[in-house]
């Protein structure tokens, strides 16, 4: 009723795109290697930045040292980010790889319920009464048979 009377339109929800888990596990991958590179890089840098600041103490320039200090600081402290979102990315995939594990497994045993659902379709109790039943006859019928040439050698016997 809400229509007639101007009320608000429900919008249809749109479905979030399929995630290729292989494709996005593999950018993660590629991500954590740029990141190591970086952090290398910004390490060699730190070391060259050390040996230039003690060159500068050695020509007693301290304004220079303390400067080579600084932009130290301010490279370890990038190295500290990217340690954080190294770490952040590496949680991430493993979270990912149990989450396939667990829908692995969920897969699996679903498929396991629905197989032995079928099997004991097939399996009714009704026809095991069946088979039990004929076994039975048959095991009359043998007995019957053996009976017969038992008594019939006793037969023979007793002439």
């Amino acid at each position: 009723m809400a229509w007639l009377f101007g009320g608000k339109k429900k919008k249809a929800k749109k479905e979030a795109p399929k995630v290729d888990v292989n494709a996005t596990k593999k950018k993660m991958d590629d991500q954590v290697k740029f990141v190591e590179m970086n952090i290398n890089k910004y390490e060699k840098q730190i070391d060259d930045i050390k040996t230039k600041a003690k060159q500068a103490l050695q020509k007693k320039d301290k304004k220079k040292a303390i400067m080579f200090m600084k932009k130290k600081k301010m490279y370890e402290a990038e190295i500290s980010k990217l340690d954080g979102m190294r770490l952040m990315m590496e949680q991430q995939k493993l979270n990912m790889e149990s989450q396939m594990n667990n829908k692995n497994v969920f897969d699996v045993m679903a498929e396991g319920n629905r197989a032995v659902e079928e099997l004991a379709k097939e399996a009714d109790i009704d026809k095991f009464e069946d088979i039990r039943e004929k076994h039975e006859e048959i095991e009359e019928r043998n007995e019957e048979i053996n009976d017969f040439f038992a008594n019939y050698a006793e037969d023979q016997v007793a002439d």
